[in-house]
């Protein structure tokens, strides 16, 4: 069996280098409703079925990369991200980046969904593609899910590629 992971193209969106709490969590929010910068890859031939996000941005990756059957949902969303905590000091990104991922990871009131119950919908779906008499299935999905997707893989046998963030709109191959 072959899974292949994307990250949606890259979204169309002016990031600032320091933020406020407030402005952090309006880019958070803006960053799941804005369009992305689509390139011309087209992969379908290759791919039996598509399980795609149910954000906007990796649909539109999706419709462009693979013309067959997309089963969108949205158990592969990207995780939340919040600043969890409130101050009018213009922090690095970097830093809210760091501070949401690390509420998330602790399961922290704080954080819309902690990692457990990401884990646990990120499962779900896994288990459901595997459990298919599918060989090649693509994945379009997001930075974080997909992270958390391709250690889930690791640990059930698939040999990939590794990453920490993958690339926005390139292939990454797992087989088994």
């Amino acid at each position: 069996m072959r899974i292949g992971l994307i990250r949606h193209f890259r979204v169309d969106l002016y990031r600032a280098s320091f933020m406020t709490s407030k402005e952090y969590d309006e880019y958070s929010y803006n960053y799941d409703r804005r369009e992305v910068i689509p390139n011309e890859v087209v992969i379908d031939e290759e791919w039996d079925k598509c399980y795609c996000s149910s954000l906007s941005r990796a649909i539109t990756t999706a419709k462009t990369v693979y013309h067959g059957e997309i089963i969108i949902t949205d158990k592969l969303v990207e995780i939340p991200s919040a600043a969890g905590v409130k101050t009018n000091l213009r922090l690095p990104y970097y830093f809210w980046a760091i501070l949401n991922r690390t509420s998330w990871g602790r399961n922290h009131v704080a954080h819309p969904e902690g990692r457990t119950n990401t884990l646990k919908r990120v499962n779900e779906i896994l288990d459901v593609i595997l459990s298919e008499k599918v060989e090649d299935v693509l994945i379009v999905s997001h930075a974080g899910t997909l992270y958390e997707i391709e250690k889930i893989l690791t640990r059930k046998g698939f040999r990939g590629e590794r990453f920490i963030k993958p690339k926005n709109g390139r292939l990454y191959e797992f087989r088994r």
